[in-house]
């Protein structure tokens, strides 16, 4: 008689499981996010009446926009075990940096965007030697990236902020019309929207994305038959580099002005959206578009707040929940196992 109370409860605990993978999917899988942005979207809609409007998702997406870059990239680095802590550092040095070569130095926008990609490719190349070449733990690694290219953004024009007047005469921030609008819907949505086709495309359907998911599964078994794994590690970090600097120079170009802090916080959102979106610390499942969610689920938030006139703190405590919460789906369960 004792030996059939666990049986039962197995039984149970089976059921229950059954039941979260055929609403929820299996560990990784989009429907996770997916449903997440169904209860905040339901939630938003009756907290507030304007959340609905046309023009309010508009903004939202376009705010959040930088965010989802950031995602991304960030989970590039995460499906393969790894962290990056620095995106907002290299976004905020970045943004400076385009800035100041097409304000100060007159080069066409154009080609101080490229300096700046070059750039984010070359920090992003640099952080994965040290993580692979040195063995030094991505977290060290990404968190002097943090601090380092804080610095650096600082540096250029003084600490101060750079815009189109900081000089004489002024010199309006075009690049290549990022921050237009095209069939009523801003040009930076589609370029988020265009990094999460490809990155998902890159994941699901490419030897690439199968190499970084075998990376961050069993690394020990991905060598074993033959995948480069540092190799791939370093090539996600530039990856992450380079959306970074895509990020810096868009929210550039939307507010046409840039502060050495300009994205305070975002690294930290960045992650929150990756775990969010369904792919765990450890790495090796996921996908691109979960996470891609995840920061329109931290976005709403911001947005609601910003609606019914709650004090910005409020953003840091909903996310904080919302991140739990996201945990334990990310981690399983005996609901989500």
């Amino acid at each position: 008689m004792e030996a059939a109370a666990p049986r039962a409860q197995e039984t149970f605990g089976s059921v229950v499981r059954r039941i979260g993978h055929t609403v929820f999917g299996k560990p990784g899988s989009v429907r996770r996010p997916l449903a997440f942005l169904i209860v905040a979207i339901i939630i938003s809609s009756f907290v507030s009446s304007d959340f609905l409007k046309p023009s309010n998702l508009l903004a939202l997406l376009t705010s959040t926009s930088f965010l989802v870059m950031l995602a991304v990239g960030e989970s590039f680095v995460m499906l393969v075990g790894m962290i990056d802590l620095g995106v907002e550092s290299v976004m905020e040095a970045a943004g400076m940096f385009v800035a100041y070569l097409y304000v100060f130095d007159h080069y066409n926008s154009i080609v101080a965007m490229v300096i700046g990609m070059l750039f984010g490719l070359g920090v992003g190349a640099l952080v994965g030697f040290m993580v692979t070449l040195f063995r030094i733990p991505s977290f060290i690694v990404t968190l002097g990236t943090y601090w380092g290219m804080a610095g650096v953004a600082l540096l250029f024009n003084g600490g101060n902020y750079i815009n189109p007047d900081s000089v004489h005469p002024a010199r309006p921030f075009v690049f290549g019309g990022i921050a237009q609008t095209s069939f009523g819907v801003s040009h930076l949505i589609w370029i988020a929207l265009g990094a999460v086709v490809i990155g998902q495309l890159v994941i699901s359907f490419t030897p690439l994305g199968t190499w970084i998911k075998a990376a961050g599964s069993d690394e020990e078994a991905a060598r074993s038959v033959g995948i480069r794994t540092n190799l791939i590690k370093i090539l996600v970090f530039m990856i992450s580099g380079f959306l970074a600097v895509m990020a810096g120079i868009m929210i550039t170009a939307w507010e046409s002005s840039i502060y050495p802090n300009t994205g305070q916080g975002y690294s930290l959102q960045a992650i929150a959206a990756v775990i969010l979106g369904g792919i765990p610390f450890k790495g090796g499942r996921g996908t691109i578009v979960g996470a891609a969610i995840g920061a329109i689920v931290i976005g709403i938030i911001s947005d609601l707040i910003v609606l019914v006139g709650l004090p910005a703190l409020y953003e840091y405590i909903f996310v904080a929940i919302i991140l739990v919460l996201a945990g334990l789906q990310a981690r399983g369960g005996p609901f989500v196992k």
